[in-house]
């Protein structure tokens, strides 16, 4: 299973350490907002700093967790974008969005999704040789969705992990980080009676997020 291989390649702490920094960065994004932005200009410049400020928290969280965390240029040229490896598994950042859709298609973001080739099936020809993508390495990205014109702006509605399809047009695998942390913790106690039968883990999930009405209110 893929997320078996994240859980092999980073230690819970990571994770824990990246649940409070993605929340400490829209604390930061938005007080920078409200302090220094004009309101004409506010919500525009807040999703600017919402992503540089989530950038940041990736690679911290990853640097306490003694993980070399880059910061590469793309080519070609067109920004830069953090990094983050172990083990064989490249994490990278879905774009910050409303809802927890598919992750804008960047050519960052592509170049690295190619690596999830092999979590499809391979279509084989009886007139051609068909070679089988490599499966040595997995992209996973980390997946942020914002509360909306009319939630909270200082909190995330949604920080999870995603594992793209390698063209990047959906999940194939999506949770909340609080149910990563739970899944190193089935794991462990699978490792610790290995005679009991395996604690299932699921690749798909889709998270729902509560809608909410003009005042502001959950519904």
């Amino acid at each position: 299973m893929p997320i078996r291989r994240v859980l092999s390649a980073f230690p819970v702490k990571f994770f824990q350490g990246l649940m409070e920094s993605v929340d400490l960065g829209f604390m930061k994004a938005a007080k920078l907002t409200e302090v220094n932005i004009a309101e004409p200009e506010r919500v525009a410049t807040l999703g600017q700093l919402r992503h540089a400020c989530t950038e940041e928290a990736f690679r911290a969280a990853a640097e306490e967790a003694g993980i070399t965390a880059i910061a590469p240029h793309t080519s070609p040229a067109g920004g830069r974008f953090s990094l983050i490896s172990s083990g064989g598994v490249h994490l990278i950042r879905s774009n910050i969005q409303t809802h927890c859709g598919p992750p804008r298609p960047s050519r960052f973001r592509k170049q690295w999704a190619l690596l999830n080739a092999w979590l499809d099936p391979v279509q084989l020809s009886l007139l051609e040789r068909v070679e089988r993508p490599a499966a040595d390495r997995l992209c996973g990205m980390l997946v942020v969705s914002s509360n909306g014109k009319f939630g909270d702006a200082s909190l995330p509605a949604f920080v999870g992990l995603g594992i793209p399809s390698a063209d990047l047009s959906t999940w194939k695998f999506l949770r909340p980080l609080t149910e990563v942390l739970g899944m190193y913790h089935d794991l462990e106690t699978e490792q610790r009676t290995p005679g009991q039968a395996p604690v299932e883990i699921k690749d798909r999930a889709v998270p729902k997020l509560k809608r909410r009405n003009r005042d502001g209110e959950d519904e």
